[in-house]
């Protein structure tokens, strides 16, 4: 009967990506198609070219210098792959480079995406109405805004997107910006900076039932903004390290409220690094059911950089579960939470 029920189970699931993606026995006209280019005006019309049942657009190494975006529009089961990290993407002037709108099961994988250090807009690259895509092995740097943007809508909520083991290195605003994009998977990832301090590393904005986890983040000035509006995720085994103020803001004070996440097995360490003992390491508002259990919270270097506290649940804040957490190196309270807003507090080490 379990075999019966995984045939059947796989069955439906190739029947789905076939539908979607236009492959079948004659896949002809209209199946998918290699294309291999090797300099930017080749890219540009490969893009254009596939047709909506979609294909692979692969990239040989070397540099591609455009002026304006790779677009993808309406377009299925696209996959635009470089040869490594030899291949790269350079984005001249103003604007995005790579954008994906109204497509699904595409993926952007292996290779360097760059921005212009002069330029005062921009990103690498932006998913509009697109669900069921990945971003991987990809190294997205130096754009005025960030690295990805996924710009869902209440209305249509983009879901199911995948970002893993890229790294995202000085995008000055949100490196990677999450608004209505639900269900996605965000894991492996690096968010730093050599120069100027983004002002996040990821932001989940009303993005809910994702799980993020395994991420690295430093010198940001916050390493990740939970909400407003984000429910029901897990924040799981990241590092967040070094941050100019607050490691981790969860919810806002004037945003839609956010429920049921869970965060636990996080290192949060070096905070306030901007102005030593003026942030917290994490912040909250207007966040209730939140799980923060068997974090670590501390400075490398208290000597020199302390927080002001490990972390403060504030207004709005009710019914955590705050346990076997470790509060290391605060120059006031280590925990600050209201005593009659129903949480659990039990177990944690705190100077």
């Amino acid at each position: 009967m379990r075999v019966l029920l995984l045939v059947s189970w796989l069955v439906a699931a190739m029947i789905l990506v076939s539908s979607v993606c236009g492959i079948a026995a004659d896949a002809g006209k209209n199946g998918l198609r290699l294309l291999n280019v090797n300099n930017s005006v080749e890219l540009m019309k490969a893009a254009d070219d596939l047709s909506a049942g979609g294909g692979t657009i692969h990239l040989a190494p070397g540099e591609y210098v455009i002026d304006k975006p790779v677009e993808l529009t309406g377009k299925n089961c696209v996959s635009v792959e470089g040869s490594g990290w030899d291949t790269t993407i350079r984005k001249r002037g103003d604007g995005d480079a790579v954008r994906i709108i109204s497509c699904g099961f595409c993926s952007i994988r292996n290779m360097l995406i760059i921005g212009d250090s002069a330029a005062a807009k921009g990103s690498g690259v932006v998913f509009k109405d697109s669900s069921s895509c990945t971003v991987n092995y990809c190294r997205i740097a130096g754009f005025a805004e960030s690295g990805i943007r996924f710009e869902g809508d209440s209305k249509n909520p983009m879901s199911s997107n995948t970002v893993s083991n890229c790294h995202f290195i000085g995008n000055l605003q949100d490196q990677l910006y999450s608004y209505h994009n639900n269900d996605f998977y965000i894991t492996g990832n690096q968010f730093g900076t050599h120069t100027k301090y983004p002002r996040t590393g990821c932001v989940l904005d009303h993005s809910s039932a994702g799980t993020y986890s395994m991420n690295y983040h430093w010198g940001n000035m916050n390493a990740l903004r939970l909400g407003p509006g984000a429910n029901f995720n897990r924040i799981e085994n990241n590092r967040f390290e070094q941050s100019r103020e607050t490691g981790i803001v969860i919810g806002s004070p004037k945003g839609d409220g956010c429920v049921y996440n869970i965060i636990t097995g996080n290192t949060i360490h070096t905070n306030s690094e901007g102005e030593p003992g003026v942030y917290p390491a994490v912040s909250a508002a207007n966040a209730v059911e939140t799980t923060f259990c068997t974090n670590q919270i501390f400075s490398w270097n208290r000597d020199v950089v302390k927080q002001s506290a490990a972390l403060v649940v504030g207004a709005g804040c009710r019914h955590w579960i705050i346990k076997d957490n470790i509060f290391r190196d605060c120059t006031g309270k280590a925990l600050v939470y209201d005593e009659g807003a129903g949480h659990i507090v039990k177990d944690n080490l705190m100077d």
